[in-house]
This record gives C-alpha cells, sequence and structure tokens, in this order.
C-alpha cells in the first residue's frame, strides 16, 4: 500500500476518496440490479432457459444501463468532484504531468467500478444458471462486454465532467435516452453507441449461433474502437486540465 502511495499518489488519494464516498454505494446498487432479476428467473416459471436469460439481460439490461449508469456514478465523481469542491489547483500543484492525473483517476474509477461489476455479474451468473447450464464461456462473454463498455463510459464521462458542471445528470440523459431509447429504435444512433460496440464484445465472445446482434462487428474491430474512444476522451480531458493549469 505505501508503494502504491509513493508511485501513483494520485490513484491512491483517489481510491481512498471513492471508499468513504456515496458514489461507490450507488455504483454497488446499480451493479446489484441484476441480481434481483436473476433470483425472479429462478423462482418464476422458467419459460426460456438459462443462457437465454443471461444473454438477453445484457443485450437489453446490463449494456444499455446498469453499465453506464454504474460507471457514470464514479467516473463524473473522480474529477468533477475536485472541480465542484475546487481543489484542482491544490492538484496541479502536484509535480505531476497533467495526462498522468488524468490516467490514474480513470485508473481509480475503472477499479473500483469493474470490482462491482464484477461481483454483481458473479453473482448474478450463478442465481441464474443450474448447475447443468453453468457456462464458463457465458460468464467471460459476460464480464468481457462489461469490462470493454465500462472503461469507454468511464473514459467518457470523466472527459464530460470537465466539460460540464451537471456532468452527473448529463450522463444520466446520454445513457437513458441516446444509450438506451434512442439506440434501441434508430439504427444510426445505435452503430454510434458505446452499448452496440459492447454488445459486440459480448456476442462474438460468448460465440452463440442462437444468440444474435444486428450489425454486430467482429471481436478485433469492436475493442478497436472502444479503445479509440477511450484513449481519446482521455486525451483531451488531458488538455482540458492543462487549460485549466493555464487559466
Amino acid at each position: 500500500m505505501m508503494s502504491l502511495s509513493r508511485r501513483a499518489p494520485i490513484l491512491w488519494l483517489t481510491l481512498r476518496q471513492f471508499r468513504a464516498g456515496r458514489a461507490t454505494w450507488l455504483a454497488a446498487l446499480f451493479a446489484a440490479t441484476p441480481i434481483l432479476l436473476a433470483v425472479i428467473h429462478r423462482l418464476g416459471s422458467r419459460s426460456v432457459s438459462d443462457a437465454e436469460f443471461l444473454a438477453n439481460l445484457f443485450l437489453e439490461v446490463l449494456a444499455p444501463t446498469v453499465v453506464p449508469l454504474a460507471t457514470l456514478m464514479l467516473a463524473t465523481n473522480a474529477l468533477g468532484n475536485e472541480l465542484a469542491d475546487r481543489t484542482v489547483p491544490y492538484l496541479l500543484l502536484k509535480p505531476i504531468a497533467r495526462a498522468r492525473i488524468v490516467v490514474e483517476k480513470f485508473l481509480a474509477s475503472a477499479l473500483v467500478t469493474s470490482l462491482t461489476l464484477a461481483v454483481g455479474l458473479l453473482v448474478t451468473w450463478a442465481v441464474a444458471s443450474s448447475g447443468a447450464e453453468r457456462s464458463s464461456r457465458m460468464l467471460a462473454a459476460l464480464l468481457g462486454g462489461t469490462l470493454a463498455g465500462m472503461l469507454a463510459y468511464g473514459a467518457l464521462f470523466m472527459l464530460i465532467s470537465l466539460l460540464i458542471q451537471r456532468a452527473l445528470l448529463v450522463g444520466i440523459i446520454y445513457a437513458l435516452i441516446w444509450e438506451s431509447a434512442l439506440a434501441r429504435f434508430i439504427p444510426g444512433v445505435k452503430l454510434l453507441s458505446i452499448r452496440h460496440f459492447s454488445q459486440s464484445v459480448f456476442v462474438r465472445l460468448l460465440d452463440d449461433p442462437t444468440v444474435t446482434l444486428d450489425r454486430a462487428l467482429q471481436l478485433p474491430s469492436a475493442l478497436a474502437v472502444l479503445v479509440v474512444v477511450t484513449v481519446a476522451a482521455l486525451t483531451v480531458a488531458s488538455l482540458l486540465l492543462r487549460r485549466i493549469n493555464a487559466a
């Protein structure tokens, strides 16, 4: 722990802030939502198979709603709280490159978000799958699609927190309207949404002919787009932080 605090002080400081913050509990609450749906599936009439339920759960609930909202809670807090509390000038006084500040803040939010989502997914998978139908490939696809989408959402929401004061509200509107409602019904919006690329990752990792996605990208292409979005958002955020320093 002492080594981490010396080598990555911003990462360590942000993790400590998250530990005592309300945003972590909100992210955990969103991550736990699929568990409730899995319990309902387990206790219900079982009109669909476990695999079909989990696939639909990811494509229709996790990717468009749970993952972006859980990520939003922490990603907008990582730098947004510094701006709201007016502690950014003190942060920028440290002899640390602006890009490194952004990356360490991003890594902190990604670590906490991925942990909460992974725990929620693991419990969901265990509850929803019976022993005979418990597939490790399904679990890997759930985790892979979630992690890929979470990283891109995290970088985008962190950038938004530097651009807009009410980043949390804007992020909720973006997640519920653009990623969920519009991307569900308008093909052009779907192809411009992070949701579609994370769904493509899930479908390709699962490799099940019964689970399909309209205009699904190949795995390398979907991952490449998500990496580009992540890197581009972090780069712009670093440039914005330099402008704040100059001002």
